[in-house]
């Protein structure tokens, strides 16, 4: 069924091309400029189209010459609107463009305005949580309890996102979503990715934007769907900038100091940024687990400590009226520190009786470097078509030092057994780079877009291991190993959207993926799999159908066939010790996981939208706990047969009075998880269910207040371990003084200590397992931002594989 589904996918698109060659009508266009007076332009205008000053039709900014260009206009009567801060709002008599017609409006004078400064921000904020068809856009920077947090607990705040207790994330209960930042694809998984997340913070993130069916036009990697966290960026002509740092108390402190400098003159835009924080992050764990004949009792409490820089800089350059260019770089720095203390106690369950006491400790040392340079071009054929060339180069080090004392004791918790200490260092580092190539047509009733992407990933990991005797470490080659792991991905891809009529609308693309992949372990120790290689190619088909009467309905229906590699920490098939009973071990035989997905949404005003969709998963892959002795556990990522989720989300604003909002957001979804995982036989389903209202509150114009409430049902950790439901509540206060130049800012989450404890409970496999995770999540903080400088104005939109085509920049 599968099969049939995409393939009647991939011939539909087959058979729309041939409609395209009917389709060559010249465009409509509307041409303008808008002046200071007779002799200066404007450049970062907003300009605006309605239908008949009613309806909104689309918008633009001018650029360093004041000029605007709206392109694939309708024929019809029409206004434009232009704003810009401190001028008055200048809106045109009604104008008619017939077929076939270039339209260039005669120059536009604004003229200056007695407003306050006020007024015109009131005007222009950003709601703070933006639900449109296609995705979820969560503005950050307009949320006064986001301040103080890092990226990783910023994701928890999300709508539609939830963090299980290894901190995978899910987007509307699909796990497997790939994290972007900037339009790039971060390519790290696991512990790195989280340290990632770490080093970002909210004072430095302008919007997330929440994908969770993406088109054709985006990257086939991601079964859950794409998170991309866009960092602030605002460049006005002249110099300014902004300085930030805030504070958060809960069982440990953290902080962050940021100062941020934008320059644009009249061919080149530049900004820098640097941004040092300190995290410290406290997981305990209370947990129970029987397996044989064997309960083991741990009380856990791990101090997960990072300091780190993030270091960013950017240039782009308006080279004439065809060519725009661009390059920027990020450097993320971290000296990781962790500090883990537990105790187990062991008790034989026939005869029931305490047998032995184990201390275990970790203390783990490490820095991380990561480094990310994006270059793109811009080249504007015509007023119809444009090609876009995007370079993209990433190297990720990470050194990590491990010393694990670990000591048995006999049941009076004083007399010594045994005493077996190991040591053990992990370095990995990944080289990355991908090109691509775009092509862009538009035409009166067609838009066309055309494309080749390579991309090559290399990883070497090294895992030294020592037994400590007397102090001294001894190299065990036994236990040592070297994984390399390198990933060719060669791409062509096609997307045709038609204009069916003024309402009716059809995308449909064709994307064709070749994966090159070898893994190699280098060990003492003889496997039969130390040398893995696989080359496959897939398709994957999208076709989407949309309705929009400009008035007041809205409809699209979507389907599209995704996929999700295993990451190279999921293929290196030797063990590694977590703690002196756990050890992770990866499978090098790790089957990529594919989905299909089906949604239909619907929107009421753009403003009550509801969402309903059907997504299955073959070769599921989780990470799963298996017994391999009497008192020992191993977690290795195994492959499911099929997961399953049936969702429905509906969000919706809710207006009390003038000055008190509500946004309200749900989700309810159906999960299922089957499969044969080394003959244990596995069939989980769950209802799950969610919801978060925020209340915004204007108390005055310089005094902004939000609280959140949120809910959780019941979920699924690692496909067969049940947590149970949690709720919580935050608030955040935000107060402008000095003409909004100075920001302070109070916040707390999770104030009533709801959302710090998470039970669990689980019977697989032969292992009885219940117990609590304990996390820092209730905090309050303090925040200030002090903005310098000329007033900001919006940076140009260029279409380049950094921006609108986020999601095509991948490893």
């Amino acid at each position: 069924m599968r099969f049939i589904t995409y393939s009647f996918l991939a011939l539909l698109w087959c058979f729309l091309i041939p409609c395209s060659l009917i389709a060559q009508n010249t465009t409509n266009t509307i041409n303008g400029v808008v002046k200071l007076d007779e002799a200066n332009t404007l450049e970062f205008a907003s300009v605006a189209l309605f239908i008949a000053n009613t309806n909104f039709v689309k918008s633009t900014i001018t650029d360093a010459r004041g000029r605007f260009s709206l392109k694939n206009i309708e024929s019809g009567s029409y206004t434009i609107r232009i704003d810009y801060m401190g001028y008055s709002t200048y809106v045109s008599e009604v104008f008619n463009i017939s077929t076939s017609q270039s339209v260039n409006l005669p120059p536009i004078i604004l003229k200056e305005e007695n407003n306050t400064l006020d007024e015109v921000v009131i005007t222009k904020k950003k709601q703070m949580i933006e639900v449109k068809a296609d995705k979820i856009i969560f503005n950050v920077a307009s949320s006064p309890s986001a301040s103080g947090t890092n990226g990783l607990d910023l994701l928890k705040a999300a709508p539609g996102v939830t963090l299980d207790l290894d901190n995978s994330i899910s987007l509307l209960g699909k796990s497997n979503v790939q994290v972007y930042l900037n339009g790039v694809q971060s390519r790290l998984s696991g512990n790195d990715l989280t340290t990632f997340l770490q080093s970002l913070t909210s004072d430095t993130i302008e919007s997330i934007e929440i994908i969770s069916n993406p088109g054709a036009q985006y990257e086939a990697e991601g079964t859950g769907g794409i998170i991309n966290i866009r960092l602030k960026k605002a460049v006005a002509t002249g110099l300014n900038g902004t300085a930030a740092s805030s504070f958060t108390k809960g069982e440990e402190y953290r902080y962050s100091n940021n100062v941020s400098l934008n320059l644009g003159l009249e061919k080149l835009q530049t900004s820098f940024d640097i941004t040092q924080s300190y995290n410290n992050n406290f997981v305990g764990f209370d947990d129970r687990k029987q397996q044989n004949n064997v309960a083991l009792l741990l009380d856990s409490k791990d101090n997960q400590i990072r300091d780190g820089y993030n270091v960013g800089l950017a240039l782009e350059s308006q080279l004439n009226d065809k060519h725009y260019v661009g390059l920027n770089g990020r450097g993320i720095f971290n000296i990781v520190d962790n500090r883990l203390n537990s105790f187990t106690d062991i008790f034989t369950v026939q005869p029931p009786e305490l047998s032995e006491i184990l201390r275990s400790q970790s203390f783990a040392d490490g820095t991380s470097a990561n480094y990310l340079v994006n270059g793109f071009h811009l080249w504007t054929l015509n007023d119809d078509s444009s090609i876009i060339t995007n370079l993209s180069l990433g190297v990720y080090d990470s050194e990590q030092s491990t010393m694990q004392p670990n000591t048995y004791f006999e049941a009076d918790g004083s007399t010594v057994i045994e005493i077996d200490d190991a040591q053990f260092d992990s370095d990995t580092q990944i080289n990355l780079w991908s090109a691509k190539v775009d092509y862009e047509k538009s035409w009166d009733k067609l838009s066309f877009t055309a494309g080749f992407k390579y991309a090559q990933v290399k990883t070497k990991n090294n895992f030294t291991f020592f037994n400590v005797d007397n102090q001294t470490p001894v190299f065990d080659p036994t236990k040592s190993n070297a994984f390399d792991y390198t990933e060719n991905v060669t791409a062509f891809y096609s997307n045709l959207n038609f204009k069916l009529s003024e309402k009716w609308s059809l995308n449909t693309g064709l994307r064709i993926e070749n994966t090159d992949s070898r893994g190699q372990l280098f060990s003492e120790v003889d496997t039969d799999n130390n040398d893995v290689s696989r080359n496959y190619t897939d398709y994957f088909p999208n076709v989407g159908l949309s309705y929009d009467d400009q008035d007041k309905h809205s409809f699209s229906l979507g389907i599209g066939r995704r996929i999700t590699r295993p990451n190279y920490q999921d293929l290196n098939p030797f063990e590694s010790p977590t703690s002196q009973l756990v050890v992770w071990k990866g499978n090098p035989f790790l089957n990529p996981n594919y989905i299909m997905n089906y949604q239909t949404s619907y929107a009421f005003q753009q403003k009550y939208i509801l969402t309903a969709s059907y997504s299955e998963t073959t070769d599921f892959f989780s990470r799963i706990v298996e017994i391999t002795g009497d008192e020992s556990t191993q977690i290795i990522p195994r492959n499911m047969e099929k997961a399953t989720t049936l969702g429905l989300s509906l969000s919706f604003p809710v207006t009390l009075t003038k000055y008190w909002g509500l946004q309200v957001l749900g989700n309810l979804s159906r999960e299922t998880f089957t499969g044969d995982v080394e003959s244990t036989v596995i069939d989980i389903d769950n209802t799950l269910w969610n919801y978060r209202i925020q209340n915004n509150i204007k108390i005055n114009s310089n005094l902004l207040l939000d609280v959140t409430f949120t809910q959780r049902s019941r979920w699924i950790w690692r496909g067969s371990v049940f947590i149970k439901g949690t709720q919580g509540l935050s608030f955040g206060i935000r107060k402008d003084f000095f003409d909004k130049k100075l920001q302070l800012r109070i916040t707390g989450s999770d104030i009533l200590r709801t959302e710090s404890e998470y039970p669990y409970t689980s019977d697989y496999g032969g292992i009885d397992l219940d117990g609590i995770y304990i996390a820092d999540n209730r905090r309050f903080g303090l925040g200030l931002t002090y903005n310098f400088g000329g007033p900001k104005a919006e940076s140009k939109n260029v279409k380049s594989g950094l921006d609108e085509e986020l999601n095509r920049i991948q490893d």
